[in-house]
């Protein structure tokens, strides 16, 4: 197995560039899908060993299932961005998309919805990426899941770290004015990072 080497400089490098598209595209997305005032805290960016998943587990994931919908963006970079809230909370804000005012169960129009927004809310923030570092890409359809966090997070997580068996990860929390909160987090392994600064 090759091994790709990132330093702290890089991570904080790579930071600042997942920081900076997040904080203006994706919330700024977010905010007119909801109509809302939306804040947002991005987490520290970080390298993991493909065995140590566990350590992107937020802690209010352990009792319940979450809602989540995952993209992947391939070309020049690729990049996977997973959106996830617990189902309870995902039930919520689909009844928010759909104008009603609760939802007892996931139907087939409230999935779509949330895939939709999670496509909507990627979009914004690979184009921000690739407009700022000039790289091509296309995204894949995205994928809605409702299952234990680290059920959800072993697909997109092998599917980007297989090659390297080690990922760099980072998170960012949404919380609209009304009250709704949303997760992403934005994977990619070691060989794509290098790729990503090499174009900054």
């Amino acid at each position: 197995m090759q091994t790709f080497a990132v330093t702290q400089d890089d991570l904080g490098r790579l930071s600042k560039i997942f920081s900076k598209c997040v904080s203006t595209k994706t919330v700024e997305a977010l905010g007119v899908l909801l109509g809302e005032q939306i804040q947002c805290k991005i987490g520290k960016t970080e390298m993991l060993d493909i065995t140590e998943l566990n350590q992107l587990t937020p802690a209010f994931a352990d009792a319940e299932n979450m809602s989540a919908v995952y993209l992947k963006q391939t070309g020049d970079i690729n990049v996977g961005v997973l959106y996830y809230m617990p189902e309870k909370d995902g039930k919520k804000f689909a009844a928010r998309l759909l104008g009603k005012k609760r939802l007892d169960s996931f139907t087939k129009l409230s999935k779509s919805s949330l895939s939709e927004t999670g496509n909507i809310l990627s979009g914004s923030f690979f184009n921000a990426l690739a407009n700022d570092q000039g790289c091509n890409t296309s995204a894949d359809i995205p994928g809605f899941a409702v299952d234990t966090f680290m059920s959800i997070l072993e697909f997109p997580a092998m599917e980007i770290g297989i090659e390297t068996q080690s990922l760099i990860a980072c998170t960012a929390e949404f919380s609209s004015s009304g009250g709704l909160k949303l997760r992403m987090l934005m994977i990619l392994d070691p060989l794509n990072a290098k790729k990503l600064l090499e174009k900054h």
